[in-house]
């Protein structure tokens, strides 16, 4: 699993970025970066503080380039648009960036995912305390069971209204699934994390749970609540991205 590299952790090469317009529509502002994950050894994707989604498609072979302490984005007044002399640079590392490439929600949360998911390569590493292990998630492509407020179908897939305070400021989520889903006129829906985490993400094991509410007592009660149990519907859980702030 490869950690959230924050913007703190990857220095820029810029100054403040209040006021700034764009040299091209599709560029980045590295001076007002919010996430930044490496997908693959040639790709580089980020989240701005305005939301903006990019790819950046780097020319070589750059693995682990975001675990270097000292990893900067380099370009003229701070802009990365994929033309020359920009980069992603450290001490042992120049990466040209050769590409920059906007992307929506869905596939933002497609490669955050597959980054989180790929194994990390480090070199000397003191280890004190715990291991946390295991999967995590985040915002960008999960969605909490403890955060949901109401859901619906819609036209393209499951939508679930959130806690924003809870979901980094999203207000709602689709959850796309694994061919057609019936929720066959469920009042409940439950979200079950395959990994444990309390999160839903697209990981193996994910899945929507429809069931009805039974909340009469005694015999009656007890009826509702059997046939609740045996007419659930589970869902297998393909992807979760945000479609609302």
């Amino acid at each position: 699993m490869r950690p959230t590299w924050m913007l703190g952790l990857l220095a820029v090469l810029a100054l403040p970025a209040a006021g700034r317009e764009p040299p091209a529509p599709h560029c980045v502002d590295a001076r007002a970066i919010a996430e930044i994950h490496q997908a693959d050894p040639f790709t580089l994707v980020l989240r701005d503080d305005n939301g903006g989604r990019h790819r950046l498609g780097l020319a070589g072979d750059c693995a682990g380039v975001l675990a270097d302490e000292d990893a900067r984005l380099v370009g003229r007044d701070g802009w990365i648009c994929g033309a020359p002399g920009e980069a992603v640079q450290s001490a042992r590392h120049a990466c040209p960036v050769a590409l920059v490439t906007p992307v929506d929600a869905r596939a933002y949360a497609a490669l955050v995912r597959e980054a989180q998911a790929a194994p990390t390569t480090l070199g000397a590493l003191v280890v004190r305390g715990e291991r946390v292990r295991g999967f995590r998630g985040t915002p960008d492509y999960c969605v909490a069971n403890r955060w949901l407020r109401s859901w619906h179908q819609g036209p393209s897939g499951i939508e679930v209204d959130v806690s924003p305070r809870q979901a980094s400021g999203h207000r709602r989520y689709r959850i796309e699934t694994t061919g057609a889903c019936d929720d066959d006129g469920a009042e409940v829906l439950t979200l079950v994390s395959g990994t444990g985490t309390g999160m839903v993400c697209g990981h193996a094991g994910d899945h929507v749970l429809f069931s009805r509410a039974a909340t009469a007592g005694g015999l009656e009660g007890e009826i509702l609540r059997r046939i609740s149990a045996g007419g659930e519907t589970r869902c297998r859980v393909a992807s979760v991205y945000p479609i609302d702030r």
